[in-house]
């Protein structure tokens, strides 16, 4: 038997290290999808109360310094589920699902406009193609907020500086259709948008893209980022609220 069959120390040192290191990094890797994956995981949603005949109600966090000064579409989404993708955008951060508020007001007899195609949002930057000017349908909803320290309900239009000056005219929209293709989680926009349940009728997404108006949070208006509050939605009278 020669020297060169036999291995020699040092060789199998070099092995055994090369081997630990290759498991440590694989240890590390698979520690860091756990880890995404768990940040991905969106929250258990809370609970909808819902009080008959017009109202509901739920709970949000507030979030207005990125909604007034983000970098990602500032002064677009009022409310968004906090599981949702646009929810770091959002001026209020609910603890419920987009899909639960449609339920919640479906429940009440509500009808949705359901008129908005993702072409209103898509062909926004295209003057001869009508589906941005389009105005969100349905019933008129009333939004107010339950703050600390108020006793009375809160009108959501008065938190708001609006530079177009048009205003609020909230509406169920609805666009049940259209939740799987973005996931935003949105469910009140201040634009006729076809991924908001609740839409502004005052402004279309044309307007946006033309900047027409510049939503923000007037001064002293919410309490600080991160304190919960309450969301009540008020549906128009009649039996179907159409």
């Amino acid at each position: 038997m020669t020297d060169r069959s036999i291995p020699s120390t040092s060789r199998l040192s070099r092995a055994r290290v090369a081997k630990r290191a290759a498991f440590a990094a694989a240890g590390v890797v698979a520690a860091a999808l756990l880890l995404l994956a768990f940040k991905r995981r969106p929250p258990a949603p809370g609970s909808v109360e819902i009080r008959p005949p017009r109202e509901i109600e739920f709970t949000a966090s507030v979030n207005a310094r990125a909604f007034s000064s983000g970098w990602m579409m500032p002064g677009y989404h009022a409310i968004v589920w906090k599981g949702g993708r646009a929810a770091h955008f959002a001026l209020l951060q609910a603890d419920v699902t987009d899909t639960q508020i449609l339920d919640a007001l479906e429940s009440l007899g509500a009808r949705p406009g359901n008129n908005l195609t993702m072409e209103v949002w898509d062909k926004r930057e295209d003057p001869k193609n009508p589906a941005p000017d389009t105005v969100i349908a349905g019933p008129p909803v009333e939004i107010l907020l339950r703050l600390p320290g108020r006793a009375e309900l809160v009108p959501f239009a008065s938190v708001l500086s609006d530079s177009g000056a048009r205003g609020l005219e909230m509406r169920f929209g609805g666009n049940r259709i259209n939740i799987p293709k973005w996931k935003s989680g949105c469910v009140v926009c201040l634009y006729s948008c076809p991924g908001s349940k609740v839409g502004n009728a005052r402004y279309t997404v044309r307007d946006y893209a033309r900047e027409a108006t510049r939503f923000r949070v007037r001064e002293g208006a919410l309490p600080a980022d991160g304190t919960p509050v309450g969301v009540v939605f008020r549906l128009a009278q009649g039996p179907s609220h159409a």
